[in-house]
């Protein structure tokens, strides 16, 4: 499961490549138009990268294995996958926890550390020459700027913990608490981000 929480991350990253380029290569007229384009390929690909290992333990793992003595095979060479005797339901648990808290969890890294990060690599910079320090006026005008598609990021962010959330809590009851305390975190987080990073 960690193993595929990995591979989910570095797909999420490419995938967030590719909608982009694609919507540049389809020359939107307007901004409105661009932002409805990636905002439709944003969330299909990454409904498609989160869900999908989920809905393959949920629904088709174990369904296609066959009888003792006559198992299916795919291309007549590697067995299908068959649940635990007791059903799938503790895989797609463990699955759920894994890619929620970690999902939740590399997000506030990099929201939080990694601009703390670099705005304390920016001070410590500042120090060494003192001609360099700015008063607080001239400090918040360099703060990191959120971008034209920030919120739209903390958007899908939500839409995809609110799939969580609906689609799998029949086998993770504890998601709808894990996701309010990310809420919570997440709305320190944000503000925190904004008012000094």
């Amino acid at each position: 499961s960690f193993l595929n929480f990995v591979i989910i991350m570095i797909l999420n990253f490419l995938y967030e490549r590719i909608a982009i380029w694609i919507t540049d290569m389809e020359i939107p007229r307007t901004h409105y138009e661009y932002e409805n384009r990636l905002t439709m390929k944003m969330f299909l690909f990454q409904f498609v990268n989160y869900y999908s290992s989920c809905f393959y333990v949920a629904f088709f793992k174990g369904k296609f294995v066959g009888y003792p003595g006559s198992y299916t095979y795919m291309f007549n060479r590697w067995r299908n996958e068959e649940c635990d005797p007791a059903g799938c339901l503790i895989e797609l648990t463990t699955q759920l926890t894994i890619i929620m808290a970690g999902k939740q969890i590399w997000g506030n890294i990099q929201e939080a550390i990694v601009p703390w990060i670099c705005n304390w690599w920016g001070r410590r910079k500042a120090r060494s020459n003192p001609e360099n320090l700015y008063s607080r006026w001239e400090q918040d005008h360099d703060l990191q700027s959120f971008g034209a598609l920030g919120l739209f990021y903390e958007y899908l962010e939500m839409v995809i913990q609110f799939g969580f959330i609906t689609l799998f809590v029949a086998s993770f009851p504890l998601a709808p608490l894990l996701a309010l305390m990310n809420n919570i975190l997440e709305i320190r987080v944000d503000s925190w981000k904004l008012t000094t990073q």
